[in-house]
């Protein structure tokens, strides 16, 4: 959840359609789905474990049908054209694919991959920041956090050196009348920070860990308080107590 509210941010900006997919696979060497795009989507493979073999090409022209024939495109002499490119991904590699690139996949093995996925949006993929118009109910779409209750096997252990981002947290435009800039949280709450940490509060929204220093430059006490900062990681699984509630996430 931490990477996917990261890539927002830094990538994608405002949530469109984002929807996740978990692949478990016991490969046999087969090809999966087939050479296909997946449309006008942004999307960030994660391989978890495992391995699997990947085939992508350039991005084809809008209107491209999303199942595209084996071999796809060819030169007369049956070679395939420039831009393609096949290699092996290894647990912790993180893969971007542009809107509409064709892709093949095999699994040879057990393999466990995560897509993030959002709806293209219109204009320049650069990191994003809010505007001065912008307003905490378009905030919304940058701080969902989908988490919901349920059984944490392992808790991180405390720490004396560092404090981790808990919440996706956004600053907004800042109040030059009051010297101030607003935080805005997923439940809707805003945290008031002086305009002296704005550099430092447009920071939380990648979810970072900070050193002592920065922290007490943010107003440390108000953002432990609020649940933004806390002393310990967050816990890397969270058994939901209903899978289901998890919106956005397809489970077959």
């Amino acid at each position: 959840m931490r990477l996917m509210v990261t890539l927002r941010i830094a990538f994608i900006g405002p949530a469109q359609e984002e929807c996740s997919f978990l692949f478990m696979v016991e490969g046999r060497g087969r090809p999966a789905m087939g050479l296909h795009h997946d449309g006008d989507v942004e999307s960030f493979w994660l391989q978890i474990e495992g391995r699997r073999t990947v085939t992508i090409g350039p991005p084809v022209p809008p209107g491209t049908p999303e199942d595209l024939p084996a071999g796809w495109p060819t030169r007369s002499g049956g070679a395939r054209r420039s831009g393609w490119w096949t290699g092996a991904l290894e647990p912790g590699t993180l893969l971007y694919l542009q809107p509409r690139t064709p892709h093949d996949v095999i699994c040879r093995g057990r393999s466990l991959a995560i897509s993030l996925t959002w709806k293209r949006r219109r204009g320049a993929r650069t990191a994003w920041t809010p505007s001065a118009s912008f307003t905490r109910r378009r905030a919304a779409g940058l701080t969902t956090w989908d988490v919901v209750s349920g059984r944490v096997e392992r808790i991180p252990r405390a720490s004396r050196e560092r404090l981790w981002t808990q919440v996706p947290a956004l600053a907004g435009p800042v109040d030059r009348a009051r010297h101030r800039l607003p935080v805005w949280l997923p439940d809707g709450a805003v945290v008031w920070l002086p305009v002296e940490a704005a550099e430092l509060a447009r920071r939380l929204a990648l979810m970072p860990s900070l050193l002592p220093g920065d922290a007490r430059a943010l107003g440390r006490d108000s953002l432990v308080e609020h649940g933004v900062l806390a002393l310990r990681d967050l816990p890397l699984v969270i058994l939901p107590a209903d899978p289901a509630a998890l919106d956005g996430w397809r489970f077959a």
